[in-house]
């Protein structure tokens, strides 16, 4: 019976072995995870990058300002015989011989109609306005024998 004995207690003994490892290996990946998350955010960080190589930063820069800045728009001034020429090309039709713009009819007196029209119809607002205003007031005040306003009894 003492070799049966044996087994069970070397099985313990081996178990908490492995429990032992295993708790090991926890603590170094736990130490190799953070490790790692430190060294990412190293990589991420762009200042650092800029203080360990500061002349290729400003020449990417450069390149990059160079890549997005549009180039300067170019001015042609050709002369009137270019102008036809590319005209003709085009096949574009220029009218020259317009006469000058058409005056409005009327004159003064039209104008004075228009003032004259547009200040009645002001007046005529500004009345309206008057009385809508009157009308309203009139429905939410207090009658002079202290009844409210509204249905006569």
């Amino acid at each position: 019976m003492g070799v049966g004995m044996a087994q069970p207690f070397g099985a313990a003994s081996e178990a908490e072995q492995i429990q032992k490892q295993m708790r090991e290996l926890r603590a170094e990946l736990r130490d190799d995870v953070q490790d790692m998350v430190v060294s990412a955010h190293k990589m991420a960080d762009i200042a650092n990058y800029v203080r360990a190589y500061p002349w290729l930063c400003v020449g990417a820069a450069v390149a990059a300002g160079y890549l997005i800045v549009p180039q300067r728009a170019v001015i042609l001034r050709p002369d009137a015989e270019a102008l036809v020429e590319l005209a003709k090309k085009h096949q574009l039709v220029v009218k020259t011989n317009e006469g000058p713009p058409q005056k409005k009819r009327g004159g003064l007196l039209a104008q004075l109609l228009s003032l004259a029209a547009a200040t009645l119809l002001q007046s005529g607002l500004k009345v309206a306005s008057n009385q809508l205003s009157e009308a309203f007031s009139h429905n939410g005040h207090a009658h002079s024998d202290g009844r409210s306003g509204g249905v006569a009894p």
